[in-house]
């Protein structure tokens, strides 16, 4: 005979369920019965047929208040009225007294005939527990929707709300009765046009991240992130709604929109920069070029002589500053094609003796001048390069330059070319120089600013010399490391990758 389930056997019919064999399946349902709340089992006539351990224990305090078993006119009451019969109890056991709840309920087989009456007594304490766990998980909820800056909502199947936090009248002015009822995807839209995601959720699948559109109570549209759970029937499966958080994001989305603006702006003022600086060095060179030009011919006295020893003097001074400001101009012109992304390499074979001797010769006057002790060191058979000679001399001569001009005179500037571990190329400048403090080597690499300290102000430049030696470097496909000290001197290191060696040994070395 198939009995109807009842409340209190959905454990037993899962562990009938289970696939167990008979005689382990049959141990472990007396294993839960025994160890349940005490339970019994009468037949229509009120007859027990079944009782489990607690029962037993309970049961001579029932028969004192003639509680022992369902009688016949409890099953009478049963059936009229359809559902569980509840009563509390008070029994005296072992000199204590313990509240029950007692629940009576009715099994039917699978012709809806009563065949039999479930009896179940639950302890008042276990209640109480449970009725406290209850409201504790209740609290928790409670509080965790006020807290968080969400407001979580659930729907039914149809999408209409059947739960709003209090959270959302804070956030869209409308008390939570005021929503429950409305349909979710009536409230809430995309941007971009009529929302249907929600409602052609065929597989209804969790999901993330949906941007959907709120009108405010006070008017206006908010913007709120949603992130949802399909919520199912634990006993049918049946779909049954949504559960899930609504994050207003419309400040976020605000500020996003602004900093993309800020970038774009930004962006666009450097280009305007570098093609100004591109523009006006351009318009210097030419009269300053003139400049320079005909100081060289009236130096060297081309059409007859000064005569005056004193405008000799003026000659050399307009030379030196014309120079000097040629320089500055085509830093700045490097610097602005740098930037824009202009600039192409002519790449042939160098050999790195030649390439840092050529560099050498630039500067051998000023560092003559200046009294330092020069000390190069170059390994032997150094293999051949790949890279544009004319920018990988520039990159030593910004390195020897801002060595000599930042050291102290009679100061020590060391070179060394060697390979790498690696097996790439590195050049290293070394100064016993004024040097850089740890604070400032970021800004010694940033184009136009220079290290503000006192000794460092007293020499003139742009600051670009670094700036540029890092981003031709960079275009090798190489890196440029600042070691330095206040006070103990600088050591600029650049390291060239292997793919850039061409050969590890020369023919006829």
């Amino acid at each position: 005979m198939r009995l109807k389930r009842a409340r209190g056997t959905r454990v037993i019919e899962a562990v009938a369920a289970s696939g167990l064999p008979g005689e382990l399946l049959s141990q472990l349902q007396q294993e839960l019965l025994d160890n349940g709340p005490p339970y019994c089992v009468a037949d229509p006539k009120g007859v027990v047929t079944y009782a489990n351990a607690a029962f037993r224990r309970i049961q001579p305090a029932l028969e004192e208040i003639s509680e022992s078993a369902p009688s016949p006119d409890m099953v009478a009451t049963l059936q009229s009225l359809e559902t569980p019969l509840l009563r509390e109890i008070s029994l005296n056991i072992d000199d204590r007294e313990e509240a029950y709840q007692v629940e009576y309920s009715l099994l039917r087989d699978n012709r809806g005939k009563v065949a039999a009456v479930l009896g179940r007594y639950l302890p008042a304490s276990a209640i109480a527990e449970a009725e406290r766990a209850r409201a504790l998980a209740e609290e928790r909820f409670s509080d965790l929707t006020r807290l968080v800056s969400d407001w979580v909502w659930e729907t039914d199947r149809d999408l209409k709300l059947v739960y709003v936090s209090a959270r959302v009248t804070d956030i869209l002015g409308h008390h939570p009765r005021q929503m429950i009822g409305r349909r979710l995807d009536r409230i809430a839209r995309q941007p971009k046009g009529p929302d249907k995601t929600l409602l052609d959720r065929k597989t209804r699948t969790p999901f993330r991240g949906l941007e959907m559109e709120m009108a405010h109570k006070s008017g206006g549209l908010r913007l709120f992130r949603l992130n949802g759970l399909p919520i199912y029937c634990q006993n049918t499966g049946e779909f049954q709604g949504y559960r899930g958080t609504a994050e207003d994001i419309t400040e976020l989305r605000a500020r996003e929109i602004a900093l993309h603006r800020a970038v774009d702006a930004a962006e666009a003022a450097n280009r305007a920069k570098s093609e100004f600086l591109a523009n006006i060095s351009h318009e210097l060179r030419t009269p300053l070029n003139a400049v320079i030009g005909f100081s060289e011919l009236i130096k060297s006295e081309v059409f007859g002589p000064i005569g005056i020893d004193r405008y000799k003097n003026y000659v050399d001074d307009i030379l030196d500053s014309g120079r000097h400001l040629l320089a500055l101009i085509n830093d700045i012109l490097d610097v602005t094609r740098l930037e824009s992304g202009n600039v192409v390499l002519n790449e042939s074979r160098i050999v790195p003796e030649d390439l840092l001797h050529a560099a050498l010769r630039v500067v051998e006057d000023r560092l003559h001048a200046s009294g330092h002790d020069l000390h190069i060191e170059m390994d032997r058979d150094l293999p051949l390069l790949r890279a544009d000679a004319v920018k990988l001399k520039q990159i030593l001569l910004n390195l020897l330059s801002n060595a000599i001009k930042f050291t102290p005179e009679e100061g020590r500037i060391e070179v060394r070319a060697c390979r790498s571990k690696d097996g790439g190329m590195v050049f290293s400048v070394r100064d016993t120089g004024i040097g850089i403090a740890s604070e400032d080597r970021e800004i010694a690499l940033t184009p136009f600013r220079q290290v503000d300290n006192r000794l460092a102000r007293k020499f003139e430049g742009t600051g670009l010399g670094l700036p540029i030696a890092k981003a031709l470097t960079e275009l090798h496909d190489g890196t440029l490391s600042l070691e330095s000290k206040l006070g103990k001197g600088t050591k600029v290191t650049i390291h060239l990758p292997r793919g850039r060696v061409v050969e590890t040994k020369r023919a006829g070395a």
